[in-house]
């Protein structure tokens, strides 16, 4: 199953402390996390993002932001989690029900 992340950073965050937030997670296996496939990680120059990722349960997507912020505690300023689909699934889906309530 697809979920989407949403994060914003925390401009206050140090960007060293991020980077070696990043270090440590990976030295420690724990971004990406085994059951977690991550899809696309892409930032913005406003230091907010998306993270795309591929999993089998809500859990597992949870260690992704989770693993982030015990790492680096205030890092983000806000985060958003929410299974997401292709958009032509959905239209398929809006076209049936219409269909069906038609």
């Amino acid at each position: 199953m697809l979920f989407l992340i949403y994060w914003e950073l925390n401009e206050e965050t140090d960007a060293l402390d991020r980077l070696k937030a990043a270090e440590k997670l990976t030295a420690a296996g724990l971004f990406p996390p085994q059951d977690v496939e991550v899809v696309r990680f892409d930032t913005t120059p406003d230091l907010w993002g998306v993270t795309l990722v591929e999993a089998d349960d809500v859990g597992s997507v949870s260690s992704v932001i989770n693993s982030w912020r015990i790492a680096c505690p205030g890092i983000f300023r806000s985060t958003k989690i929410s299974p997401a689909r292709p958009v032509q699934e959905a239209m398929e889906s809006a076209a049936e029900m219409i269909k069906k309530l038609s």
